[in-house]
């Protein structure tokens, strides 16, 4: 299953599901208003949004067409967010630093939103409790944290071909850059490591360390960051953001 938020005049967006080709979508406001509302009540929605991704393919569902420009963050704003900065922006949105700032950086990883996890959970606990995953983008600038974003589109683990490792593919200004590998295989480990010290609740966002840095960024650059299935399909489909620099 995969889901996305469109932009609307609301902090949160509007949940909706979207095709497995990432071309169609359909809203399910009856089911959940928001990602986080879905979340909350993962036990009852999650089957039921998981029927609105089947009519989506059988065309027993009605849709609209999904365009990745429209997206926000899967979760605009989260309770936690272990790996980066706060502030999330859209998976199209620039990239917005400082008039003069320095040592520009974008790490590129694969995330998990997770469910419920109790303080010192074991790896069977932390496993079960990931719904989603996706890629994101933490920007830093002058040795700190400027913002992070989040591919238009979460999808829920079985979509990962199975946990086999997948190119996490990242461009800088269209040229392609070696990424690393972006594995399923350790996102539970390190929901374990973020519950160490405390629990956390359903909708907090954890880093699995699969990353790729891009620095030394400069106005202007296109930073470009997407994961393809074994046939060469896009998955959650592409970060794609500009760096610009502001004067405050």
């Amino acid at each position: 299953m995969k889901l996305a938020t469109l932009k609307d005049s609301t902090r949160d967006g509007k949940l909706v599901v979207v095709s497995k080709d990432l071309t169609r979508c359909s809203e399910v406001g009856h089911i959940a208003r928001t990602l986080q509302a879905a979340l909350d009540d993962w036990a009852h929605a999650g089957p039921r949004l998981a029927r609105v991704a089947i009519g989506l393919e059988t065309g027993a569902q009605p849709t609209m067409r999904f365009h990745e420009h429209d997206a926000a963050s899967p979760l605009p704003r989260a309770f936690f967010w272990a790996g980066g900065s706060g502030g999330f922006t859209g998976p199209r949105d620039p990239i917005s630093v400082k008039e003069g700032a320095a040592n520009i950086s974008a790490t590129a990883q694969l995330a998990v939103i997770v469910d419920d996890v109790d303080v010192q959970a074991g790896a069977d606990e932390a496993k079960q409790a990931i719904l989603l995953v996706l890629l994101a983008n933490d920007v830093s600038a002058d040795g700190a944290g400027a913002a992070s974003s989040f591919s238009p589109v979460a999808v829920t683990p079985d979509e990962l071909d199975g946990g086999v490792d997948l190119s996490l593919l990242v461009r800088r200004n269209g040229a392609p850059a070696d990424g690393g590998k972006g594995s399923a295989k350790g996102n539970a480990a390190a929901v374990a490591a973020a519950a160490a010290k405390r629990s956390l609740t359903a909708g907090s966002i954890v880093a699995t360390g699969s990353c790729f840095v891009t620095s030394a960024l400069t106005a202007g650059d296109v930073v470009r960051i997407e994961m393809n299935d074994r046939t060469g399909h896009s998955i959650f489909g592409a970060i794609e953001q500009t760096v610009e620099t502001r004067s405050k």
